[in-house]
């Protein structure tokens, strides 16, 4: 009895372990090794590339594991006829302007500035558009937009879409945020997500086709092998190549999700440092109150040590250090466990720590905050002078909502 039940249960782990819609809570599936997506588009899929002309969609961190651009190995398996750029350029050189790549002769198109998505007439000798880039997970990270308008024009020129998946950054698991409102709608935020959506481009590019675009994009993912929404990024070693100007490390683009809200106010987000979006603060700030403002909050997974620094100018134009020159006091969020860590409500605590003990502290009058944020909401919660938990309050049902949502999505 004990061995025919062993060969039932056998038998049913060698027929289920290969199904994608099986969950991870109801089967445990040893992990293979790791690949990117563009990896295996090379390695496993190159079928969907034969015959076909494409364009290719990236900048300097649509790498592969051996930190080679995968740019150099397609145009091996592939006639690749041009690239088009996202912000800060194919080489993060803040180069959004038109021209020719001199490593491969082949014509660059960038999709920032007053061009946002490739033409009919880009695409009159490509079938497939290929996109390979790494994000951070953040709703108004822009890199998310350019495909979402990639998508686009697939679809309105009936070519297809390939998205080469690449893993998350933050914890993958983790969401929150407000909901973009339609009158906020703009380059950093053009998708009805939360801030952080804890989605892979692969999984967004499949909730965008069905949210918007009835599911008649012709979508292909080119999934990662060995990778689930529990894998640590930084577990898999992968070379770092900064994905933008001033995401210097991936504890940057952890912290980025919530400290990115000041570019809509005077307080400093560390550009101009040696760690932006983890130093915060400004000329008027005391560091030292802030950090016991702030550590008294018992945030999850994180600390705030007072610091002092003086911001640089930097080579990437697009958006300026605040207080060049001059000595700023504040914080280090000092990141302790990425998994309890909640950077978007550690970003809304700072501001509503700034407003309460800082009379210099300002929200920009052009209200830029409200795009960031995707509402003008928090921008009025925090100068009527609202608790944490009344703003983190008020955005959770449409959270969770969108959360079920979500699962429609994942891949893995």
């Amino acid at each position: 009895m004990h061995l025919s039940f062993f060969l039932i249960l056998t038998l049913f782990f060698q027929l289920t372990s290969g199904r994608d819609d099986v969950s991870k809570d109801y089967l445990s599936v040893p992990e293979s090794k790791f690949i990117l997506g563009n990896e295996n588009l090379i390695n496993d899929n190159s079928g969907i590339l034969n015959g076909k002309t494409s364009a290719l969609i990236t900048n300097k961190s649509g790498i592969m594991q051996d930190g080679s651009l995968f740019l150099d190995h397609l145009v091996k398996v592939s006639d690749v006829k041009r690239i088009f750029t996202p912000e800060h350029g194919l080489r993060g050189d803040d180069k959004d302007e038109n021209y020719t790549d001199e490593s491969t002769g082949l014509q660059v198109v960038s999709l920032y500035g007053k061009k946002k998505k490739p033409d009919s007439q880009d695409l009159r000798d490509v079938d497939i558009l290929i996109y390979d880039i790494q994000d951070v997970g953040a709703r108004f990270y822009t890199f998310i937009n350019t495909m979402y308008l990639c998508m686009q024009s697939a679809l309105e020129n009936d070519r297809e879409f390939v998205v080469c998946d690449r893993p998350l950054i933050p914890d993958g698991n983790y969401t929150d945020g407000f909901m973009l409102d339609a009158d906020q709608e703009s380059f950093v935020g053009m998708i009805d997500i939360p801030v952080a959506y804890g989605m892979t481009c692969g999984e967004l590019a499949g909730y965008i086709n069905s949210n918007y675009f009835s599911n008649e994009c012709r979508l292909k993912v080119i999934k990662m092998s060995g990778y689930s929404h529990d894998t640590d990024y930084e577990s898999l070693n992968l070379p770092w190549v900064k994905p933008s100007p001033n995401i210097y490390f991936p504890s940057s683009a952890v912290s980025y999700l919530g400290t990115c809200f000041f570019e809509g106010t005077n307080f400093s987000e560390g550009r101009g440092t040696d760690r932006p979006f983890e130093y915060a603060g400004a000329p008027y700030c005391d560091g030292k109150v802030l950090a016991e403002e702030m550590n008294s909050i018992g945030l999850n997974g994180v600390v705030f040590e007072s610091i002092e620094f003086i911001p640089t100018t930097v080579t990437s134009p697009s958006n300026p250090p605040k207080y060049v020159g001059e000595k700023c006091s504040g914080v280090y969020i000092k990141v302790t466990d990425k998994i309890q860590f909640e950077p978007v409500k550690t970003g809304i605590a700072l501001l509503v720590s700034l407003n309460k003990l800082f009379p210099a502290f300002e929200i920009k009058k052009n209200k830029f905050i409200d795009k960031l944020a995707g509402t003008s909401r928090l921008r009025n919660s925090i100068l009527n002078g609202d608790s944490l938990e009344k703003i983190i309050s008020s955005y959770s049902n449409e959270l969770n909502s969108f959360r079920e949502k979500r699962k429609e999505h994942l891949l893995y």
